[in-house]
């Protein structure tokens, strides 16, 4: 684990980290197209762009289109003994070789543990990191279909990190531009923020340094006051406009249950809008509304019955010697209750098979040998 802290200090500094090689992993990769979403347009910046050369390679750009995705096939996916396909979606900021070699700190990753367990593993790389959960949930609806296609199968298994479970959520609840097809057996969600997360606005004094360092990172600042002069940060912003579009839409305020750090830079402006010392913001609640309250719509919709549902809570709050998110229990980045917050997806007649919490921070979920273990046997039937 002393690579993981080296490696998870470095991104403070300079978080911007690719794999070499990452197509290593991988049996295959396959550029993907969704008619739904042809001639929609997402926004890049340069903080959000593709970064991974190989990804970069199968996409034929670093600016993908809306309604491109890739579908990454692991090794053993046609042969491996367990029938039913697994198919990986990852989180904010990330592709699919989050699963593999997370930053290249030399982790095994889930997707080869999983295939070690015999499972026969996909996974997407969305085209935009940040993007539009809708278009993400047409995403893996498209993928569903394809991998079922390949496998034989009538169903698959979904298991998300963090963002991604946003997405297949939207597609589970009949919401997303395709219907939901009965097409998914289980639903294995890891640190995915179901009551949502106000990470960006809670935590203002991280939003100069990412947006300095060209951070992958999503800010709740559109102006900030530099050295005298105001900088438009409208681009990596959370607002409409921005280019983060699927952040805005996991936001959810928490400072009544969880009192805001009152030595942040602009604490109370960030969160409730206005000009401060050295920024301004439009506040949690505009954001909410440019993300559409998806929360609140998942909330009420609820996940397809005849789904079965795994939830996985960390209650690790430190990144190697950096602390995260403390203001509450979780993993450094979602609070647990958020992750545990479950009757809303329920209320159709999903059914809940395992809620667990783990000693893990949100990236461990990602490789941690207790975690893999976990998923393994949410998954397995025997």
């Amino acid at each position: 684990m002393n690579r993981f802290n080296e490696l998870i200090n470095q991104l403070f500094v300079h978080p911007r980290l690719s794999i070499d090689n990452s197509s290593q992993y991988w049996d295959r990769t396959v550029l993907c197209k969704v008619d739904n979403l042809r001639g929609l347009e997402q926004k890049f910046c340069s903080a959000n762009r593709q970064l991974d050369q190989d990804i970069i390679t199968s996409f034929g750009t670093d600016e993908p289109g809306a309604d491109q995705y890739l579908l990454h096939f692991a090794p053993g996916w046609d042969s491996n003994v367990r029938k039913q396909p697994v198919i990986l979606l990852p989180g904010a900021g990330l592709d699919a070789n989050s699963f593999t070699n997370l930053y290249g700190m030399g982790m095994v990753g889930l997707q080869q543990q999983l295939t070690a367990f015999g499972y026969r593993v996909f996974a997407l790389t969305f085209s935009h990191s940040h993007g539009d959960n809708f278009y993400q949930a047409e995403q893996l609806a498209d993928a569903i279909t394809r991998v079922k296609s390949m496998c034989g199968v009538g169903t698959v298994d979904v298991l998300a990190h963090s963002k991604g479970g946003l997405a297949a959520r939207i597609y589970l609840s009949d919401l997303a531009f395709s219907r939901y097809r009965g097409d998914v057996r289980r639903f294995v969600m890891l640190g995915t923020p179901n009551l949502g997360l106000d990470f960006a606005f809670r935590n203002p004094s991280l939003s100069l340094p990412l947006y300095l360092s060209g951070s992958n990172g999503v800010i709740a600042w559109d102006r900030i006051n530099y050295m005298g002069s105001y900088l438009d940060t409208s681009e990596n912003s959370i607002y409409l406009g921005g280019c983060f579009p699927g952040q805005s839409q996991m936001l959810f305020p928490w400072a009544d249950k969880y009192p805001l750090d009152m030595t942040q830079t602009d604490w109370w402006t960030t969160y409730y809008g206005g000009t401060g010392f050295m920024s301004h913001s439009h506040g949690i609640e505009k954001a909410m509304q440019d993300g559409g309250n998806l929360i609140t719509r998942l909330e009420k919709a609820g996940i397809h019955p005849g789904v079965e549902l795994a939830v996985l809570a960390g209650n690790n709050q430190m990144f190697g010697l950096v602390p995260g998110e403390g203001s509450g229990q979780g993993d450094g980045l979602v609070f647990l209750e958020s992750v545990f917050h479950t009757d809303g997806m329920t209320s159709q007649g999903a059914r809940m098979i395992a809620k667990t919490q783990l000693y893990v921070n949100h990236l461990e979920m990602l490789f941690h040998s207790d975690v893999a273990g976990w998923v393994d046997r949410q998954l397995r039937d025997d």
